[in-house]
């Protein structure tokens, strides 16, 4: 009984012997890959590290890229910038008068901003947004008010805070 190479084949797989030749060659398939690795692995043991050559130019360019060394403020000081019971937020008419200090030989007022309570400190010249502070004295401070609402006064307004006995 003659055999034909296709009838072999065929056995083969109806018997589970094609996946097995199969699988053989990917074995050695996979064997040859590790060597190789291991072959590139060793050469580069020999081989010196990598430096780079700084003759060449540099690949980064900085067209339309902003500079990362260039201050963000864009030169803006921080101090230009109003603080805390310093800034257009705040009317005189929301401050309550909490204390009177005396800092490094100014004295400055310590104020209330309405029913958060939130403490600021503040000194002769700070502004707000509908004036700013004239000065300030061992017990009340003087504000000038020049606004109300956001319409400007025609004759500028003092106002003076205590601090009542009580408290």
């Amino acid at each position: 009984m003659k055999r034909t190479y296709a009838a072999v084949i065929l056995t083969l797989f109806l018997a589970g012997g094609l996946p097995c030749l199969i699988g053989q060659e990917q074995a050695k398939g996979q064997e040859q890959a590790k060597s190789q690795e291991q072959a590139k692995s060793q050469e580069g043991e020999n081989q010196p590290k990598y430096e780079p050559d700084l003759t060449q130019p540099s690949l980064y360019t900085s067209i339309n890229k902003r500079d990362p060394f260039k201050d963000l403020m864009g030169g803006t000081e921080a101090a230009e910038k109003p603080g805390p019971g310093q800034g257009p937020q705040l009317t005189i008419d929301d401050l309550f008068l909490i204390a009177i200090v005396k800092e490094k030989g100014k004295l400055q007022a310590l104020v209330n901003t309405g029913p958060q309570g939130f403490p600021h400190k503040i000194q002769a010249g700070d502004k707000f947004a509908d004036g700013y502070v004239l000065s300030i004295s061992e017990s009340s401070v003087t504000f000038r008010k020049v606004s109300d609402k956001g319409v400007r006064l025609p004759k500028p307004r003092d106002v003076v805070k205590e601090i009542s006995q009580e408290e």
